[in-house]
């Protein structure tokens, strides 16, 4: 039977198998390879390309300013529309400019050539053209030709004095026949008031003209004709789906019939197609930008909004009613819904409750826009905010809801007994002394500014058995008691009569 050891021990060290004999590792060190500059700086300058280019591509404005100095609205107007430029931001304001014609722009807040996003704030100021209502003085107009009446005419840019030619067998060419004012006379004649300058054209010619074919022509075509053949035109216009614009449509005399020079025709121009306003009544302001962008040419202005039961940027009002034919120098008007939710502002934390101009005029505001709130004042004691002045309030209020705004009532002053302030003999200042008046004045003064009273209301009078600077009476103006442990509020005036001979009769 063998011998009963371990299993291992039956084998000798060189009998052992070969996986239990010891085994030598021997490390491997790779060997590294040195990095790739070249590579690498090729790479960084490839991710800076992308980002830059990821920049203008995606961040960067991409709207160029156009000048619009010189230019009309309606210029500014086919820009935005195009542009899909924000129209709430493009304001507009008007004044006054003798030299430049009435719809011009003078200024505008963004200088051109400058890069904008859609969402830019555009300020322009458009010019009124000359002062209607500067007075001119009228010369002896009988006195002077139609040039000088002209040149005059021009020089003060008169908006309603006319000349009117009309043959005259007894007047001079180019001299005055007669003038007639309408509003006003010659002392108080403005450069808005209306003139009407009669000159004369010499007895009238003897040759006759005939009458050419000018329908679907330009109308430049027919101004030319009718000043070379001394015809008076007068030019109506009107609206063509069939006549493009600026093309004749019809004339008052046909062609081939012959007139005498200093007659008159009338053409008929074309204005275009017509475009009829359309109800817009409850639609979205993104589906009025939507029907503007197939109709350039109309500036239609969303500024205008109420607050109302309806949603947000729906249209309540259109100034142009549904139908009607729109002229592209007329601008219409949309009032949209400013939601039933008023929006407060934070800005009017800290100041007076009772300015006028601050959370008061906000309110008046708002009101006049349809919001129909109230403000109720809540009190309440501060130590941060001084007495009157607004804490907080709602961020927000419902249509006809009510605001509540809390209002600083001051510090609620806890009256203590100081502990180390004393009279002239040598005994403690209390408030049940300031109570029973068994103060003077300076004693009270001293105790009123050691417990950092901002509210005390101290007169003189005149009362038998007091000295000089002796306390004749103390009270609150809310008539509570006077005593240490009590709280006086900031808003509460401290009212201290105190002797003074003078005021003895």
């Amino acid at each position: 039977m063998p011998d009963d050891k371990n299993f291992l021990d039956q084998f000798s060290d060189s009998g052992k198998p070969a996986s239990f004999q010891e085994e030598e590792r021997i490390p491997v060190v790779k060997e590294r390879k040195p990095l790739n500059i070249k590579a690498l700086i090729i790479a960084g300058l490839i991710l800076i390309a992308l980002l830059i280019g990821s920049y203008f591509l995606f961040l960067a404005p991409k709207i160029v300013m156009p000048d619009f100095i010189g230019k009309t609205r309606s210029d500014v107007a086919a820009w935005v529309k195009q542009q899909g430029v924000e129209t709430t931001g493009v304001i507009f304001n008007d004044t006054y400019d003798f030299d430049s014609d009435e719809g011009t722009i003078l200024t505008q807040s963004v200088p051109a050539g400058k890069k904008v996003r859609k969402n830019v704030k555009l300020n322009f100021m458009l010019s009124l053209g000359p002062d209607p209502d500067e007075q001119i003085k009228v010369p002896d107009l009988e006195t002077m030709t139609k040039q000088e009446i002209q040149e005059w005419i021009s020089e003060n840019k008169l908006l309603k004095t006319k000349t009117v030619t009309a043959y005259n067998d007894y007047v001079v060419e180019n001299n005055v026949i007669d003038y007639a004012f309408s509003g006003c006379d010659e002392d108080s004649f403005t450069r808005g008031c209306t003139l009407k300058i009669n000159v004369s054209k010499g007895p009238a010619p003897a040759g006759k003209v005939t009458v050419e074919d000018f329908e679907k022509k330009p109308f430049a075509t027919v101004e030319a004709w009718a000043k070379s053949k001394k015809i008076e035109l007068i030019k109506v216009e009107q609206y063509s789906d069939k006549v493009d614009m600026d093309y004749v449509i019809s004339q008052s005399i046909a062609s081939g019939k012959t007139i005498k020079e200093g007659d008159s025709m009338t053409v008929v121009v074309s204005k275009g197609t017509a475009v009829y306003m359309p109800n817009m009544i409850g639609w979205t302001k993104k589906q009025v930008d939507a029907w503007c962008r197939k109709n350039p040419g109309v500036y239609i202005d969303t500024e205008n909004g109420v607050y109302s039961s309806e949603a947000k940027d729906i249209v309540l009002r259109q100034s142009l009613s549904a139908g009607a034919l729109i002229d592209p120098a007329e601008l219409i008007e949309l009032t949209l819904s400013l939601g039933n939710i008023v929006d407060v502002p934070d800005n009017f934390i800290g100041t007076e409750y009772h300015d006028r101009h601050g959370l008061h005029d906000w309110k008046d505001e708002q009101n006049e826009l349809g919001a129909d709130i109230t403000v109720n004042r809540i009190g309440e004691f501060s130590d941060d905010v001084p007495a009157n002045c607004i804490i907080r309030y709602d961020n927000g209020v419902y249509v006809g809801g009510t605001l509540n705004v809390y209002v600083s009532k001051g510090r609620n002053i806890l009256l203590e007994d100081p502990k180390d302030l004393y009279d002239a003999d040598g005994k403690l200042i209390t408030w049940d002394r300031l109570a029973n008046c068994d103060l003077t004045e300076e004693d009270a003064r001293a105790l009123c500014d050691w417990a950092k009273l901002t509210n005390v209301d101290i007169s003189y009078s005149y009362k038998a058995g007091k000295a000089n600077g002796e306390l004749i009476s103390v009270r609150r103006w809310d008539n509570k008691p006077i005593k240490a442990g009590t709280y006086l509020p900031e808003n509460i005036i401290l009212y201290i009569t105190v002797c003074d001979d003078s005021y003895k009769n």
